[in-house]
């Protein structure tokens, strides 16, 4: 054989084998972090109220994002701003270079009629209407939605969907049916005879127009409760409602805790039982948050064990990621991963998808806040916050990052090699101790928003800015930049 001749198939032969080899994808281009929050929408408005005591209006915490299937450019951010005082979004109709600040009308600075809000939630509508649910209240909450028809410039009175209740509703999700503009469902961590437990679900048929009275689709005995739900669509049009299901003795430690999946085939009008999805071992406080603590000082990091779920609308997968310490022999906690494939009936093995370096302290290697989303091809994302870069020097020094793995047939998401083109969200590390504190314990959130813009990752999070105000920032990741 001539020289030429085998250079060329050895030329041939390595690139087939580069094709073959697994998530070899190139690294995504990454746009600027730009700070949503700042200024504040409300100005100097500030209505006393105050959860946690003194805390300044300009701290935000809690975001969440979502991108307009009608207008992928139309790009919408919500957060907490403030001491649980009001429901701020920005406005992106250029693909998130730039933005706009609009109080959604739900405290009394926004202009509704409530002092306190908090954990939002949005959803887009197939037709381009926006959703938007949060807790309102004064002395107690309930929970509201709004709705904005133009992409999140205005909105709508807030509509209550919960109705009163003796204890206050917590963690409300919405999601609008990508199937039927005329469908939106709710759903929030109820109460039962006084004591949390249940899972609240409401929807409208009409496009928010009315909403059907509250029912309890999950009930729960006195040792165990419900929380972090969350109604996902398949393309068939059959929900699904993923939740952390926890047993816990009165003041004592959570013993045992898994995701739960109902299914409804009928737009929710009834329910299936509910079916056991996946173990979960979390590293965990005795009061059942996850243990997420600074190395150094030993103050904890607020964080209630709050999974993030996805629907690939191509296929229907379902996927699933929350903080597990089985990884590192209960050491640390590790970003979790799993999938079904058969519309929430079977899950996978649970595997640790976070790249944080094993070769660092333990205790640096804490990854927490996890979210999850499917871009338009099925590359799948997550992102975490992580102390991988923190030293002996004073601080704690924080980073958020976000993974990425595009499933093939020779590497699926349930393998750990598939899990790479790690990017580091932050610009430079912040430091954890400058966020405020909520009941003792460092709070920026319970959740942090990731979502698509067709093949490109759009994460919000939250951190100090250069003036130690805990601000939220957004940044693009992928072929936009």
């Amino acid at each position: 054989m001539h020289r030429h001749s085998s250079l060329y198939l050895i030329a041939i032969a390595l690139v087939s084998a580069m094709l073959t080899l697994p998530c070899l994808a190139q690294q995504l281009p990454v746009g600027p972090l730009i700070e949503l929050s700042r200024p504040n929408a409300v100005g100097n408005c500030n209505d006393g109220f105050n959860l946690f005591g003194t805390w300044p209006t300009d701290d935000t915490e809690e975001p969440f994002v979502v991108v307009n299937p009608v207008h992928p450019n139309n790009i919408v951010a919500a957060w907490i701003q403030g001491p649980f005082q009001d429901i701020i979004a920005a406005v992106s109709f250029d693909g998130g270079h730039n933005w706009r600040r609009v109080p959604i009308p739900l405290t009394v600075c926004s202009g509704g009629s409530y002092l306190g809000a908090g954990d939002p939630w949005l959803s887009f509508g197939p037709n381009g209407d926006l959703y938007a649910i949060a807790i309102a209240g004064n002395t107690s909450n309930e929970i509201f939605v709004t709705k904005s028809s133009d992409g999140g410039l205005h909105w709508s009175a807030a509509t209550l969907v919960s109705g009163n209740v003796d204890l206050p509703p917590e963690h409300p999700s919405i999601t609008a049916d990508p199937t039927d503009a005329r469908l939106v469902y709710a759903i929030w961590d109820g109460t039962s005879s006084g004591k949390r437990g249940p899972a609240a679900f409401a929807r409208t048929t009409d496009g928010g127009l009315t909403w059907e009275a509250p029912r309890t689709i999950v009930q729960t005995d006195t040792q165990s409760f419900i929380q972090f739900s969350q109604i996902l669509v398949l393309p068939n049009g059959t929900l699904v409602d993923i939740f952390e299901f926890s047993e816990q003795q009165p003041n004592k430690p959570v013993t045992f805790a898994n995701l739960q999946v109902l299914r409804s085939l009928d737009h929710g009008q009834t329910w299936s039982a509910p079916i056991n999805a996946v173990t979960m071992t979390p590293l965990s406080r005795p009061n059942g948050d996850t243990l997420v603590v600074d190395p150094e000082t030993g103050q904890f990091v607020l964080d209630p064990t709050n999974p993030s779920f996805a629907v690939d609308g191509r296929n229907g997968n379902l996927y699933a990621v929350w903080e597990d310490g089985g990884f590192s022999n209960f050491q640390y906690n590790d970003v979790a991963f799993s999938m079904s494939a058969d519309g929430g009936l079977t899950w996978s093995e649970p595997i640790h998808v976070n790249q944080t370096p094993l070769n660092i302290q333990p205790a640096n290697r804490q990854s927490f806040f996890p979210s999850i989303a499917v871009a338009a091809d099925g590359t799948i994302g997550v992102s975490y916050y992580d102390f991988r870069f923190n030293n002996p020097n004073p601080g704690l020094r924080t980073d958020r990052w976000l993974v990425q793995c595009h499933s093939t047939s020779t590497s699926a998401a349930t393998d750990p090699a598939c899990w790479r083109n790690e990017v580091r969200l932050t610009d430079s590390s912040f430091n954890m101790e400058a966020v405020p504190i909520a009941s003792g314990d460092f709070f920026f959130g319970d959740y942090f928003g990731l979502a698509t813009a067709g093949d490109d990752f759009v994460a919000t999070f939250a951190q100090p800015d250069n003036q130690n105000v805990t601000s939220i920032f957004v940044r693009r990741v992928g072929s936009a930049y």
